[in-house]
């Protein structure tokens, strides 16, 4: 049931507010969600049309698995995920002309990626990029397996922020579409899409919200929204953000990630089920590598991925040039005959969304600290909630999930209502 003005309102209808609207539900008080977009699941969204088969436009990990509230949520509600973390015997590597197994350069990669992540957990907080060797000729993968896991070039990543982050390397991908597992939790919230909220203002009994359609009024608000928009002001605070937090949403800001989808008229990597394959030439490291989900799950499809400054160019220059480098780079591995056997193709567009903006949060070096203030209220009426504000588990969704669960607690508290520990609050009773 739709309630017009709440006690809550939620700003945003991806994971962390779906999260929120879980943990209002569980606790009795009524709130209303709402969403730009005309779809739920903001940064979790899976495609069954542009190729035919299903694909996940950005989340699709299930990352630390074994401690992920996700992964059990999938579980009660029997949507398959692979139950084997395919990376430990799945990963080939197409270097110098020839496909590997594994070898020095990828062994080399992993290595430098563990250093970064330990140079924080033991106190660091500089730039990756310092720490490494610029000169080396396996950098440019290095590089670039930097930007995919971190949606940051080395140079903008922080060293503290990576080490902060909780990883128990069990990852695991989720067959049946993550962002549709989130669409899934989602059933039966007050949600209402194709909402735009421009401002939002701190009345002295709650706040008032104006939207797309019309004012709305509650007690609390929690912001369930992309660290970008609020970077960048596109929702109006009153009396205005303290400066402390907007400086915040600089030094922690999104990074960029985007995705090239190709679909084939039949099965064309033989012998790649769910395989993930670097692209790399040492000898003309001014190539940019790239790497490649092929088959997955048996599907006849690829799926390459880009991030840093390298995502955030060619989202600009647009689709056509994205999918060019990407079919290009399948060529040098595979052979000119695989452009006759793509039959569709698609790309992501999260850097030019106007409700996205990039990929996810990654802090500046000397910033890691700095992620603290998120989850402090605002204007005792405001609650920030999404993959930013988790110290811990930043950048995924059931980072992002736990958040709303938290700022769920945070809002309830503020209405004066007693409530207890959140728990995980998997699924609505």
């Amino acid at each position: 049931m739709m309630v017009q003005n709440p006690d809550v309102v939620i700003v945003g209808a991806g994971a962390a507010g779906i999260g929120a609207g879980l943990g209002l539900t569980r606790l009795g008080v009524a709130h209303l969600i709402l969403e730009a977009k005309q779809r739920v699941g903001g940064r979790a969204y899976s495609d069954t049309s542009s190729l035919g088969h299903l694909w996940d436009h950005g989340a699709h990990w299930l990352h630390s698995a074994d401690v992920n509230v996700m992964r059990f949520m999938a579980e009660k509600l029997n949507h398959k995920f692979r139950p084997e973390n395919p990376a430990v015997t799945s990963f080939r590597s197409f270097i110098g002309g020839e496909w590997k197994v594994s070898d020095f350069a990828t062994d080399y990669v992993w290595t430098k990626l563990e250093e970064i992540a330990q140079a924080g957990r033991n106190g660091s907080d500089v730039a990756a990029e310092s720490i490494l060797d610029r000169g080396h000729a396996t950098y440019p993968l290095l590089r670039h397996w930097c930007q995919l896991i971190y949606s940051k070039d080395p140079s903008e990543l922080s060293t503290g922020d990576a080490g902060n982050y909780s990883d128990s390397h069990i990852n695991l991908p989720v067959e049946d579409g993550y962002g549709a597992l989130v669409a899934r939790l989602s059933r039966g919230l007050p949600i209402r899409l194709g909402v735009t909220v421009k401002a939002i203002e701190v009345t002295g009994g709650g706040v008032r919200l104006e939207t797309s359609s019309g004012t709305i009024t509650a007690k609390a608000c929690i912001l369930a929204v992309p660290s970008r928009i609020m970077e960048m002001q596109r929702i109006a605070i009153k009396p205005g953000l303290p400066a402390t937090l907007q400086q915040t949403f600089a030094d922690v800001n999104m990074g960029y990630g985007e995705k090239v989808a190709m679909g084939f008229d039949r099965k064309v990597f033989e012998g790649f089920e769910i395989p993930f394959a670097d692209v790399f030439d040492p000898v003309a490291p001014a190539t940019r590598p790239l790497n490649f989900e092929l088959h997955p799950f048996g599907r006849p499809i690829a799926v390459a991925h880009v991030g840093g400054s390298v995502a955030r160019e060619l989202a600009k220059a647009g689709p056509e040039t994205m999918k060019g480098f990407a079919i290009d780079t399948l060529v040098k591995a595979f052979g000119a005959d695989i452009r006759q056997r793509i039959v569709a193709s698609a790309t992501t567009g999260w850097t030019m969304d106007e409700h996205i903006g990039g990929a996810y949060s990654g802090a500046a070096p000397g910033k890691a600290e700095s992620r603290n203030v998120f989850s402090e209220p605002v204007h005792e009426r405001l609650f920030l909630a999404g993959e930013h504000v988790h110290r811990h588990y930043m950048a995924t969704v059931h980072g992002a999930y736990e958040t709303g669960l938290g700022a769920a607690h945070k809002a309830a508290a503020a209405l004066g209502l007693s409530v207890g520990p959140k728990g995980p609050l998997w699924l609505p009773s």
